[in-house]
Formats: C-alpha cells, sequence, structure tokens
C-alpha cells in the first residue's frame, strides 16, 4: 500500500471511530468498535462523507445495519448523520438483554445523533416480539422514548398506519414482563 492512501485510510477509520450509536440499546453497544463491510468505500473530505457502498453490513454490539449505501456525514469533531439505503435497508438491535430484539426497516434510515433521532422513511416497518408498527414514516426521539408514525397520503387525504400486537402482548403486565 503507498503512502498517500495511509493517511486517507487512517482518517477513514477515524470518522467511525467517533461514530457512536446510542439507540436504545444494550449499554455494551456502545463501548463495542464498529465494524463496515462493503463493497467500496469512498472519504469525501471536501463534502464532509463517507460512503459505503455494495451489501453494506455495520455492526457494533447487538447492532445490525444492511444496506445498499451507507453515508456518514461528519463535521470536524464526530460524526453526526448516518444515512442508510436499500430494499429496504434494516437495523436490528438489542435494547435490553431481558428484551426483544427490535426489527426495523425502510427504504430509508437516519439516524441524527445531535437530535438524538431515528428516522424510517418510505416503506417504514418495526417489529418487536410479535408487536408491529408500519407506515410510511416512523421517527423516533430516542432520550424522550417517543414514536411518531404516518401514514402515506392517499387520494381521499391521510394516510394510516397499522399497529398489529399479539394478544399475549395485551395480557402482559408491567410486573409479569
Amino acid at each position: 500500500m503507498s503512502n498517500q492512501k495511509r493517511p486517507c485510510i487512517a482518517r477513514l477509520v477515524l470518522c467511525i471511530a467517533c461514530f457512536s450509536f446510542d439507540l436504545a440499546a444494550l449499554d455494551s453497544d456502545r463501548d463495542q468498535p464498529i465494524q463496515i463491510e462493503a463493497d467500496i468505500a469512498v472519504r469525501d473530505e471536501g463534502a464532509g462523507e463517507t460512503r459505503y457502498e455494495g451489501n453494506v453490513i455495520l455492526t457494533q454490539g447487538s447492532l445490525r445495519i444492511t444496506a445498499e449505501l451507507i453515508s456518514i456525514k461528519h463535521d470536524s469533531d464526530a460524526a453526526d448523520k448516518i444515512v442508510a439505503t436499500g430494499q429496504p435497508a434494516t437495523l436490528v438491535q438489542q435494547p435490553a438483554s431481558d428484551q426483544a430484539p427490535v426489527d426495523a426497516s425502510a427504504r430509508q434510515i437516519e439516524y441524527i445523533r445531535s437530535e438524538d433521532l431515528v428516522r424510517l422513511i418510505d416503506e417504514a416497518r418495526i417489529a418487536q416480539d410479535g408487536s408491529v408498527l408500519s407506515g410510511d414514516r416512523i421517527e423516533y426521539l430516542v432520550t424522550q422514548r417517543k414514536v411518531k408514525a404516518a401514514g402515506t397520503p392517499g387520494p381521499s387525504g391521510e394516510g394510516r398506519v397499522e399497529v398489529v400486537i399479539p394478544p399475549e402482548n395485551l395480557r402482559r403486565s408491567p410486573d409479569n414482563g
């Protein structure tokens, strides 16, 4: 490898290391290294962006994102925004050791660290322990633990969201899980 390529690779690794997912997840996830596999990786210093293209897999602890393209936007301090796109892009993460994994998918998944916001856009779906929320757009404010879903507007106006809750999840009380 030439000496000219080493500084670019070092900056690329530094960019990845500075970006940590603070989603509602296992505490140990934040302490795990981020690993990204892709067919192509391109770092554009001028645009403040690193792009990973082709069968992209990002893992950090229990977090796993798969996509056709992952773009990480960053400023001089750290990465602030990740955008994953695919047909669909997927995100799977273990929220706590005693909870089932969260399985999310959409054509576009955005994580904006400065706003602590996860946004699923276009054919958005979140499933956990048999319960499913789907719509055109789902936003999750992580620190507030607040979810907002919107459906695709149709010819008659507002779109619809769909929520499916299995009977066994309705019978659970906060005391018995």
